[in-house]
This record gives C-alpha cells, structure tokens and sequence, in this order.
C-alpha cells in the first residue's frame, strides 16, 4: 500500500475504534451486511420458486429496490469513517504529498461539502418522512404485496445526517492536522 493510500486510510478514521459514534455507525453498517444477506437469500429464494414450482414471491422487486436505498444509508456514516468512500485521488493525493498542510485544508473543504451535502439530503427527506408517516403510505401493489414506506425514509434521514456527522469530523481531524503541520514547519 503507498504511504498515500496509508494516509488516506489513517484519515478515515477521525473517531477512536471504540467510541460511542464509532459503535453505532459500525453497528448500522453490520445491520446493512444483514439486510444484503436477506436480500440475497429472497432473490434467490424467488428465482428458485419461479423456476422449480412456478410460484414467485410477492413484491421482490420492490423489496429489492427500497433495500438497496436502505443499506446505501445504513452503510454511508462507516464507510466514510474508515476511509473507504470511492473518490478520485488522481489530483489530490500528489497535492497533498507536495504540499502537505494545504492538501489536508483541501480535503477538509471536500469533507464540509459533503457535510453540507448529506445535510441537504437529510433536511429534504424530513417532509416525505412525516407525509409517510401521517398518511400510512405503503408501496406495492395493493391487495398483493405492500409495505409502508417511513422505515426506509427514516433510514435515509438517520444516514444521511450521520454521514453529515462523519463529514465534519473529518473536516475537524483535517484542520487540526493542517494547523499541527504548521505548527511543526516552523
């Protein structure tokens, strides 16, 4: 692994291992791990049904698709936590490698952008969540398979705000790290 890599690894992780943040955003990515399983296990339990008896399970396409939004958010906060967010090193990795306190105040400007990001995700979803909520929205087909739909939006508002969270204390771990280099450059 180059020291980049190292670096960038060692930057995800803006929390002790076992802080209390740190715990639940590990825990909610573990619950994602279960929901894919499941999802793995219906799937497969439906192709199986289809194929051997001729007896599809009801509402699998929309099981599958509000899931997939579901473990996205549940695994959004502690995949940013350890550093594991897909991004383009290309241009920042050898900016911070030649310019080390500037890289680290350019990618905690990244980190704000995301916070503010994963903020407006979160604020948008409230109104759709409290209308789920007030007027027992369900999807599927009605009288074959429905399910309500305030769980999942919930859970996008919970990762979205704990991803906003992680953001900003990457953000904090970049500025203090800036402000240290500084400080040991004199």
């Amino acid at each position: 692994m180059s020291s980049a890599a190292q670096e960038t690894a060692q930057a995800g992780a803006a929390e002790p291992p076992r802080s209390p943040f740190g715990l639940l955003v590990d825990g909610l990515n573990a619950v994602g791990s279960v929901v894919i399983g499941a999802v793995m296990v219906l799937m497969c339990s439906d192709v199986l049904l289809r194929n051997l008896a001729n007896r599809p399970i009801d509402g699998v396409a929309e099981l599958v698709a509000a899931s997939i939004i579901v473990i996205v958010f549940l695994q959004l906060p502690s995949t940013l936590r350890h550093g594991r967010m897909s991004r383009a090193d290309l241009f920042i990795d050898p900016f911070a490698m030649r310019r080390p306190r500037a890289g680290r105040l350019l990618r905690g400007a990244y980190a704000l952008v995301g916070a503010f990001a994963c903020g407006v995700i979160a604020y948008a979803s409230w109104p759709a969540f409290v209308r789920s909520w007030a007027n027992n929205e369900f999807l599927g087909i009605e009288g074959v398979f429905t399910f309500p739909t305030w769980p999942m939006r919930g859970v996008v508002i919970l990762g979205a705000t704990l991803a906003a969270v992680q953001y900003l204390l990457l953000a904090a771990q970049d500025a203090r790290e800036a402000v240290r280099h500084r400080e040991l450059a004199r």
